[in-house]
């Protein structure tokens, strides 16, 4: 008899990682908009101080990569990070001013300009993989739970957030393989938490995100259903208030290329991912040298927006139908 059901199997491969999806420790506060410092006379000795606001998840290497290799320093931006512990942070320190510029999922993001929040994206980050075997993050099951997309459609599967980015992805991937999601059942849990949701039978199957979806495969899990690799549709992005973009432009082109830089560095160094995961996450040098990464990307297609747009209202995450012009800056 298989032992992946015996009492904390799955569990102890996700020991020490739960605090990968905590937020880490905060900086002191900042300035609402960003300050220039430098010579008198200005010119390229000037610097201009800004801050990111993250999370300590593995689709934010890139902005650390752009730290350690220099990319904003090549702009004139002096960058604090600061990381939180959810991505409504990330919006709601945008338009405080806590930070100038932040990364999250474009979903959430859809979601915030619908609902009035002045905020654009500005660029990827990050999306799916080619195939369902590499994919970082994609619905996940115990060998005994479902094992086929049409199986998922009538399983219960833990999402991290109702009617966020998961939901609106797993419906509309299954949907788009022609299958009926009116049997679909999910339930929210985070997740440092579902690894043990399967293992406990709480749930059939988890849409889990790296670390913690090599840990459900560690224990002879598999993946069953990758939504990001049938949607073909980018996860997350990087954010701007209105206001900053209508005030300092300048500012919002220069991180935009630092970070635009940084990615496409992470896509053709993966290496250089893994070194860097270990050093902002609480993920292990050789859990991040083995897992599954994210697909680095800041290019942002118009018909994968549009898609994403139509699925959220289809879905009922936002009831304002948006165009591309209320959701993407456009220097």
């Amino acid at each position: 008899m298989s032992d992946l059901r015996q009492p904390g199997r799955l569990a102890s491969l996700v020991s020490g990682l739960a605090l990968a999806a905590i937020a880490l420790a905060g900086c002191s506060s900042t300035p609402s908009s960003p300050s220039t410092s430098g010579s008198s006379g200005g010119g390229d000795d000037d610097v201009t101080a800004i801050t990111v606001g993250g999370l300590p998840t593995s689709n934010f290497a890139p902005l650390q990569v752009a730290l350690t290799k220099g990319f904003f320093e090549e702009e004139g931006l002096e960058v604090t990070v600061q990381n939180v512990g959810s991505g409504s942070e990330l919006i709601t320190g945008l338009l405080a001013g806590t930070f100038q510029f932040t990364g999250a999922g474009v979903v959430p993001t859809l979601t915030a300009i619908s609902q009035g929040l002045p905020i654009k994206i500005i660029a990827g980050n990050d999306g799916g993989a080619e195939t369902l075997e590499e994919d970082w993050h994609a619905i996940v099951s115990l060998p005994d739970g479902p094992q086929t997309p049409e199986d998922v459609a009538t399983a219960t599967v833990a999402v991290n957030a109702l009617k966020g980015v998961q939901e609106v992805t797993l419906r509309a991937s299954l949907e788009e393989l022609g299958i009926d999601t009116s049997g679909l059942s999910l339930v929210e849990i985070p997740f440092p938490e579902m690894p043990a949701a399967l293992e406990q039978g709480t749930v059939d199957a988890a849409y889990a995100s790296e670390p913690f979806l090599s840990a459900v495969l560690g224990a002879g899990g598999s993946i069953v259903h990758a939504p990001y690799v049938t949607l073909g549709v980018p996860n997350g992005s990087w954010q701007a208030s209105d206001e900053l973009i209508a005030s300092d432009p300048e500012t919002v082109d220069a991180f935009t290329r630092a970070i635009t830089k940084a990615l496409e560095y992470c896509a053709e160094n993966p290496d250089a991912v893994r070194e860097a995961i270990p050093t902002f996450t609480q993920t292990p040098a050789e859990v991040a040298a083995a897992m599954h990464l994210p697909v680095f990307s800041a290019e942002l297609e118009d018909d994968a927006i549009e898609r994403l747009i139509g699925a959220t209202g289809e879905f009922g995450v936002i009831e304002d139908e948006l165009t591309l012009d209320d959701v993407l800056y456009r220097p």
